[in-house]
């Protein structure tokens, strides 16, 4: 059941998105105006819904002219509408979303075929699909749309490819790069792109985004997904799938009487988070648990109390950042990332690694 849930709050079956309405209307203008870019960067952190904008964008070409007149030379009519909206029962929409339309490419990072395990790079081979779908004439007629998602992952043999597309980019054709650090990517690459920086999204419209996939949530549980996840709607609604809250709880449980850590309990929770179906639970917890730290030493450097994710929070924040010095915060955070990244690079055991992070907690809150 939650399986079939997290597909439906893909990028491509998202309906409604909130918080970037001046990008979309930027879209909107250019397309109204005749001035359509051949290719779009989609910038911003992870999460903040740069997918499901590319998506929206993909879906507004491939339907210009569905029940609607053709214009004087046979080609659809701009939309007179400055809306990029389309009604998610047209059966073209249906068929984007599903993969089924020969006017959309979307790329991502491919299986390599000898180790059956994910590429951590888009390669070369990928990028050569959109050269080959865009030399292609138009199989439905109308616009060609390649999604790259993320661009950023490219390696440099599948960047340069991506150039010689920009270079001599094909009529009623476009490509939107999704970026999460668009600093990665070639200046030529840069350069040939319009850019659309997408902002974290506000509280509220982090909510709007909680309430309409996940009614059921009560108004405490949205606000603590939205502050917990920074202003990324689609990291509040992984969190909302893996029950993020709780887990949360459970956590603070763990460090409320900190210097004293209740080590049995430590090791329930690592040994629930190593279990082998709860891959996406471990990968929170540790994403919590660092984001916990960093408020910490925010809230010792600045002085200024961090905004509560659970009520009480600021306080039992301040009282533990006192038990030791800024600096060794400091030193336990960059341990902290240290421990995550050769863990993921060796395999280390996922429940030696949750131990190692909170009994290292408490060591620096005893001033070991």
């Amino acid at each position: 059941m939650a399986e079939d849930a997290e597909e439906m709050h893909l990028p491509c079956y998202t309906e409604q998105i909130y918080g970037h309405g001046a990008a979309e209307h930027t879209f909107s203008d250019a397309f109204s105006s005749d001035r359509l870019q051949h290719a779009w960067l989609i910038s911003g952190p992870r999460g903040i819904g740069k997918a499901s904008l590319a998506w929206k964008f993909a879906k507004f070409l491939l339907t210009q002219g569905s029940g609607t007149d053709a214009g004087l030379f046979g080609e659809p009519e701009p939309a007179p509408s400055a809306t990029l909206d389309v009604d998610p029962n047209n059966p073209e929409v249906k068929r984007i979303a599903a993969g089924g339309h020969g006017g959309l490419l979307v790329v991502e990072r491919s299986i390599n075929e000898k180790t059956g395990q994910l590429r951590a790079d888009i390669v070369v081979q990928d990028i050569r699909r959109v050269n080959n779908f865009f030399a292609q004439t138009s199989a439905e007629g109308g616009w060609r749309v390649a999604i790259i998602d993320a661009a950023d992952e490219m390696n440099a043999n599948a960047a340069n490819a991506l150039l010689k597309i920009l270079e001599e980019p094909p009529e009623k054709s476009i490509l939107l790069l999704v970026a999460h650090a668009p600093g990665k990517l070639l200046p030529t690459i840069r350069s040939r792109c319009r850019t659309l920086k997408l902002n974290t999204l506000s509280e509220e419209s982090v909510q709007a985004v909680l309430s309409a996939r996940f009614p059921n949530l009560s108004d405490e549980e949205m606000l603590a997904l939205a502050r917990l996840s920074e202003g990324a709607p689609g990291r509040a609604v992984q969190m909302a799938l893996e029950d993020g809250v709780g887990l949360y709880r459970q956590m603070g449980g763990l460090i409320a009487d900190l210097p004293r850590l209740n080590v049995p309990a430590a090791h329930q929770l690592a040994v629930q988070l190593a279990a082998k179906n709860a891959d996406a639970r471990y990968r929170l917890f540790i994403q919590i648990f660092t984001a916990w730290l960093e408020r910490l030493i925010r809230q010792l450097a600045t002085q200024s109390a961090a905004q509560d994710i659970l009520q009480g929070e600021s306080a039992q924040i301040a009282r533990i950042s006192a038990l030791a010095g800024v600096d060794r915060w400091i030193q336990l955070w960059e341990k902290v990332g240290q421990l995550v990244l050769r863990a993921d690079a060796v395999n280390l055991d996922k429940k030696q690694v949750i131990i190692s992070l909170l009994t290292g907690l408490a060591a620096v809150s005893r001033g070991q």
